[in-house]
């Protein structure tokens, strides 16, 4: 139903992921779209896209979707929200995050930055990822206890506003031959 008649080729799926043929602000647009129509309050769908990204923020790759969809539950926010929220960590944002929070878990660690390259062997995992994991780990929390406040005062008062104009005009044009109804019933 949603299929495209002719598939794109990879090369060209890859380079949309990266750079949006419709643009920037249409993507934009788009995804605000598709946040504000997804079903609940304003707070629950900010709680909810808000816990989602604060989630992206961790190292643990592949457990984002169930820590985004517990937190959203335990702050009473929107699990369908919080999915589409996780969606910040991608190809293209994971490695800024993961510089981002390594960084910030050594300054609070009080660890030096490891530069160059590791050898990727099982000794080498086996004795020096915690050197990695730990500061991850601490930076990623910490960015997600920032970035959650700040996603949520940001999104909320703009999904308030989506869904005021949403309704309101549903009240402005008659469907099928209906009465609109007044704004109090």
């Amino acid at each position: 139903m949603f299929r495209r008649r002719e598939k794109r080729p990879f090369a060209e799926a890859v380079k949309e992921t990266f750079w949006p043929e419709m643009g920037w602000r249409r993507a934009g647009r788009y995804w605000m779209h598709r946040v504000g129509r997804v079903p609940g309050t304003p707070y629950g769908i900010s709680a909810g896209f808000a816990s989602g990204v604060a989630m992206a923020m961790t190292p643990f790759m592949g457990v984002h979707f169930p820590l985004s969809i517990a937190l959203a539950w335990l702050l009473r926010g929107s699990i369908a929200a919080s999915l589409l929220g996780t969606l910040f960590g991608n190809p293209v944002t994971w490695p800024f995050i993961w510089l981002a929070t390594y960084r910030l878990g050594c300054f609070v660690l009080h660890m030096h930055p490891g530069h160059g390259p590791m050898e990727l062997s099982w000794h080498v995992l086996r004795h020096s990822a915690w050197q990695v994991v730990a500061p991850m780990t601490v930076g990623g929390f910490l960015s997600a206890a920032l970035t959650w406040p700040l996603v949520f005062l940001v999104l909320r008062p703009l999904i308030a506003r989506y869904k005021h104009h949403r309704i309101a005009a549903s009240h402005q044009h008659p469907v099928l031959g209906h009465e609109p109804r007044p704004a109090g019933d």
